[in-house]
């Protein structure tokens, strides 16, 4: 893993690789910047830029091999083991995310999921529901140290209090709420409703 990239690459990366691995590339090995970026819809300086921050080079003519390129975005970005996620009130918005990447490739692994209601025994496959009430001690117990968080606004500030003291050190908040969290967490987040209402924004007539 390479330390110290800029947060707006490592997310870019994640993005190519995604990108390419759905991508026919046994028919079409190489791919230019241009035509990655226009794929993701970015511009190609932040493409030739990422790549170079990871020491990644392409043939002038041909692009980038895709094959390599795939491999060393896992060593820039990639951690050498699992690292294990809790889902913490995303319901079914969990399971499609976690289809994405729980895989034998994956350096991702969904441990747990809870709950604020009664407890159903099985939220994804293979992968037990807890009730709120058991998190500090399931996140200790099965070493969890990311957890993605979509709950009501009224509920974040004690959810996130135990998790954090669970020993979490990275949240993905989907709530609206601002986290208060030591410097020592790292918290990304995603307001729904402010994506939706760009949305509405951007596409009005």
């Amino acid at each position: 893993m390479i330390e110290n990239l800029p947060p707006n690459t490592v997310e870019r990366l994640s993005n190519y690789r995604r990108k390419l691995l759905s991508y026919p590339f046994q028919e079409k090995p190489f791919i230019h910047s241009h035509r990655l970026a226009h794929l993701l819809k970015i511009n190609p300086a932040h493409v030739r830029r990422d790549l170079m921050l990871i020491g990644f080079t392409g043939d002038v003519h041909k692009g980038y091999e895709i094959e390599k390129l795939i491999i060393e975005i896992g060593k820039a970005i990639d951690c050498q083991h699992k690292r294990k996620v809790a889902f913490i009130g995303i319901g079914d918005l969990g399971r499609a995310v976690a289809e994405a990447f729980n895989h034998d490739d994956s350096k991702l692994e969904v441990a747990a999921t809870f709950r604020l209601t009664a407890e159903p025994e099985i939220q994804f496959q293979n992968v037990h529901c807890y009730n709120v009430s058991k998190m500090k001690q399931i996140i200790r117990q099965k070493k969890i140290d990311l957890a993605v968080i979509a709950l009501p606004n009224a509920d974040v500030d004690e959810i996130t209090k135990l998790i954090v003291d669970a020993g979490v050190k990275g949240i993905l908040n989907f709530t609206s709420a601002h986290l208060k969290v030591p410097e020592t967490v790292f918290v990304e987040n995603y307001d729904m409703m402010s994506k939706l209402e760009k949305l509405s924004y951007f596409t009005n007539e």
